[in-house]
């Protein structure tokens, strides 16, 4: 993800001055979503905001070092399990960010920046399911073998 880094960082340089703007309109349309889990009040997430943007630099200025980012991102992944949140909830979640991202960046959203978030993004859904909830999109090969045989028979 080296050649993004760059890209990403760029987007939350952008959105930092009015960072507490960026997360007023994805707690609104969080709560507007059909999202299950539990949502903060505005007050909360207002109070929450920096630490999201901390956690957002901070994985991203490592994302080219996994090993570095996922215990990280495993601890905070921990407030959105005392939230309550479902398998179904993340792809809303990761939807309703990016969507909240393009509309914030508007003329600064390009292909580049598409490219780059959806990345991250979809990294995120995996990595979450897998921690949260033992999902994985990963077949092993194991199971393919018995899929084939199956197949064959």
């Amino acid at each position: 993800m080296n050649s993004n880094k760059s890209v990403l960082l760029k987007s939350i340089g952008i959105i930092k001055p009015n960072f507490h703007a960026f997360t007023a309109r994805f707690h609104r349309k969080l709560v507007e979503s059909d999202i299950s889990m539990n949502t903060l009040t505005a007050e909360q997430f207002n109070e929450k905001s920096y630490i999201l943007y901390c956690t957002l630099e901070r994985i991203i200025k490592n994302i080219d070092n996994p090993s570095s980012v996922t215990p990280f991102l495993s601890h905070h992944l921990q407030f959105l399990k005392k939230l309550n949140i479902q398998q179904s909830d993340i792809k809303h979640l990761t939807d309703i960010f990016y969507v909240t991202l393009v509309e914030h960046l508007g003329r600064f959203f390009n292909e580049e920046s598409h490219l780059a978030w959806r990345k991250v993004l979809t990294y995120f859904e995996r990595y979450t399911n897998d921690t949260l909830f033992n999902v994985s999109n990963v077949v092993c090969l194991t199971q393919l073998s018995k899929q084939k045989q199956s197949n064959n028979n």
